[in-house]
């Protein structure tokens, strides 16, 4: 059977998120339903160390001057692609919202991949013109020429560089011009391959990320599903430390505080002390926080130095958290509401969140309830057939916020998003009588590092690249900080000594080929095979339980001495 989350008012499919947002959307009239007044020149976007403030009325003029300027001077055009390469930033959010009032499809990457996973990026997305900032320039510059565009297509949110161009420039150029010259904004007809808003992407568990495709309609619709979880309240300030590139950063650190009215923070990178004096000066009482950084904030001396009485509410989401986690936490914060999430990539982020009232710790280790308009089904990964509750099944999840599918790639649209219109999530999960839902373990291979996912196939091509390497699996082993880390299991070529020295080579090249998060963390361990089935599948269970024998009798011997 299929459960149901409430019901959610018709989503309209004829209007852009630009349009939605900043001209029909409730958060411009006065008569909002949550108590929230109009777009706010008060409220919006604030430089974490320079105080700098863009409020959401200046976001949105100078977003539609930048607008104007992309398409007169840069060519920019509805269904084009542009691309942001950029730590998080307070311009972020206005070249995202001036690509999108022309319709251009808009994918977020993130800054520390290498210039060959960039120029896949841009390849695979068919960019057309990329913002970046100065410190991501050499790579991005390095993977435009990999990819064939020109330095002229790449234009910095901050300083311009020699020959080069800023957003500033532009945005003055748009402020000159007269109204007859303005470009009037971009509108779908229909929730098809046409209205696609963002491009993100996102692991798989047999290749290279997959690029999934967000309709203007799935971000409304999850904006309005989060608007009903949004109770009457005071506007809260929001720490945003996630990054804009993923899902949650993009939904809930972009687009829902414009609806809401927040403020949000914005920090460029993360330092535990300069966090924690941000939160403080800015009394950030939202924080949008992944379960490494709630370790942190229970194990980290440095916490106690802070007064953090104001914070009222913790979200996390994008990997369980333990008991063992939740009673310190719950000790150290009993006043904090803490709102769990489900959701991923394909679903524009949230299928399930803690409504607000049963934020409490003690519904901490459940990922909240079915959001509006969306119904879930737990099925056997066998037979397909639905299970009872309590007990663990697949989740299969259907609503209007589920994506349009993966970009160029019909096969894997096909394994993962049925014919009728349910999205197979990977993950198996339980719902218990009051509807809570409860996630077990994933079905899918994907390593999941700090919430981004990994593919193990997309480490293995590269290690097998290497002279030195014969065989290659990677699994993902448990991890304290970043919830799972990869593990490389390594078959050498003939003739090369199993040393440390080999362990070095074999670790740094994958550190100059890939970003940080997909280091060989968990380190490498050389064996004379890998175990594999009669039709060459990697036994990654085999794997893992080696591991975990290795572990325990190492924990033996610790006691004994």
């Amino acid at each position: 059977m299929a459960y149901f989350g409430p019901h959610l008012q018709p989503v309209p499919t004829d209007v852009s998120v630009w349009q939605w947002l900043f001209r029909s959307a409730p958060v411009l009239r006065n008569d909002v339903p949550n108590g929230i007044g109009p777009l706010s020149n008060d409220h919006g976007f604030r430089h974490a160390i320079t105080g700098e403030i863009l409020t959401f009325r200046a976001v949105k003029d100078k977003a539609t001057s930048l607008s104007i300027a992309l398409a007169r001077l840069c060519g920019v055009q509805a269904h084009q692609t542009v691309a942001i390469v950029s730590p998080n930033s307070i311009w972020c959010p206005v070249a995202m919202f001036a690509a999108g009032r022309l319709g251009a499809v808009v994918t977020t990457l993130p800054h520390e991949a290498s210039a060959k996973e960039l120029s896949y990026f841009f390849q695979a997305s068919s960019a057309a013109l990329v913002f970046t900032n100065a410190s991501a320039l050499s790579q991005v510059r390095k993977a435009c020429q990999m990819a064939g565009l020109t330095d002229e297509r790449i234009i910095l949110l901050d300083d311009a560089y020699q020959g080069g161009q800023s957003i500033q420039e532009l945005i003055a150029y748009g402020n000159q011009l007269e109204p007859s010259q303005f470009i009037e904004e971009w509108r779908p007809t229909m929730n098809t391959s046409a209205a696609c808003a963002f491009l993100s992407f996102t692991s798989g568990t047999t290749g290279r990320p997959k690029a999934v495709m967000i309709s203007h309609a799935n971000m409304i619709s999850q904006l309005c599903q989060m608007r009903q979880l949004s109770p009457r309240q005071k506007q809260n300030t929001v720490l945003g430390i996630l990054p804009f590139y993923h899902i949650t950063g993009l939904v809930h650190l972009i687009h829902l505080p414009v609806l809401l009215g927040q403020d949000v923070v914005i920090m460029d990178k993360f330092n535990m002390r300069e966090m924690l004096n941000t939160v403080v000066k800015y009394k950030c009482n939202e924080l949008w926080v992944v379960p490494p950084l709630l370790i942190r904030l229970l194990n980290d001396n440095i916490v106690q130095e802070y007064d953090l009485s104001f914070v009222t509410q913790f979200n996390t989401g994008a990997a369980p958290l333990a008991e063992q986690i939740i009673v310190p936490l719950s000790a150290r914060f009993p006043r904090v509401a803490i709102r769990q999430a489900w959701g991923m990539t394909e679903s524009t982020s949230c299928l399930t969140v803690t409504p607000p009232g049963q934020a409490t710790w003690n519904n901490a280790t459940k990922v909240g309830k079915i959001v509006a308009g969306t119904e879930i089904r737990i099925v056997d990964p066998d037979t397909a057939e639905d299970v009872a509750v309590g007990r663990s099944g697949e989740l299969w999840a259907r609503g209007p916020q589920i994506s349009m599918g993966y970009l160029n790639n019909s096969a894997e649209t096909e394994d993962s998003f049925d014919s009728n219109g349910y999205l197979h999530t990977g993950d198996l999960g339980s719902i218990d009588a009051e509807g809570f839902i409860k996630i077990h373990d994933r079905l899918k291979e994907m390593i999941k590092v700090r919430g981004f996912g990994i593919a193990p196939a997309e480490l293995e091509d590269l290690l097998l690249g290497h002279p030195k390497v014969c065989d290659a699996a990677i699994v993902g082993i448990p991890d304290d900080y970043s919830g799972e880390i990869p593990r490389a299991y390594i078959v050498l070529s003939p003739g090369v000594v199993r040393d440390g020295e080999t362990e070095n080579v074999i670790k740094d090249y994958v550190k100059s080929h890939k970003a940080r998060h997909k280091w060989l963390a968990g380190g490498v361990e050389f064996v004379d095979a890998i175990p594999k089935s009669a039709s060459g599948k990697i036994l990654r269970k085999s794997l893992k339980a080696s591991w975990q024998k290795k572990l325990e009798a190492e924990k033996k011997r610790l006691v004994k001495l």
